[in-house]
């Protein structure tokens, strides 16, 4: 698979349940300065909450937000899984292209939770391949393509939840 764009993908209630949930105000997110995937320090920072890692669910929310996710996937092991929260820009800000893992064989999985102007490009046989945020729109890729955020400027947030898996 180089990749794969599902518009749709969660139905109607889950999706509504999940975006009320972690959109709502008492969720619990955590600020960090460093993209921990880069290990590069960012200007604005991002908020996250991380569900799975170093082999074990790492939120209560895992079984009710990650694992009907998961099981439409047809993942046979997790590797990390977490939500973003990127505060809005005046400019429009482009992280670094970069890889997940270092997993033969993995899968990353996006589902956006929001619809705005920001993006994930990909690069595949050189070119670059710009996926729109859109509520609800899932994208698969290998892991070990090389991708970058665009981020937003016209909502107060860009949600999505990242999922690594074999």
């Amino acid at each position: 698979m180089s990749y794969k764009v599902i518009d749709n993908f969660l139905n109607n209630q889950f999706y509504e349940k999940l975006s009320y949930d972690i959109k709502g105000e008492n969720y619990p997110w955590y600020y960090t300065k460093i993209d921990v995937d880069l290990k590069k320090s960012m200007n604005n920072g991002l908020f996250t909450h991380v569900y799975y890692g170093n082999h074990k669910p790492t939120s209560d929310f895992f079984d009710p937000h990650i694992r009907p996710i998961t099981e439409s996937l047809d993942v046979e092991a997790l590797i990390m899984v977490r939500a973003n929260c990127v505060l809005r820009d005046v400019d429009t800000i482009e992280t670094p292209y970069h890889t997940d893992n270092n997993c033969n064989y993995s899968t990353t999985a996006i589902l956006f939770l929001t619809t705005c102007n920001a993006k994930t490009v990909l690069k595949v046989k050189g070119k670059e391949i710009p996926v729109d945020s859109v509520e609800n729109r899932l994208l698969l890729f290998d892991a070990s393509k090389k991708h970058n955020s665009v981020t937003c400027t016209d909502k107060k947030i860009r949600l999505n939840i990242n999922i690594n898996y074999l």
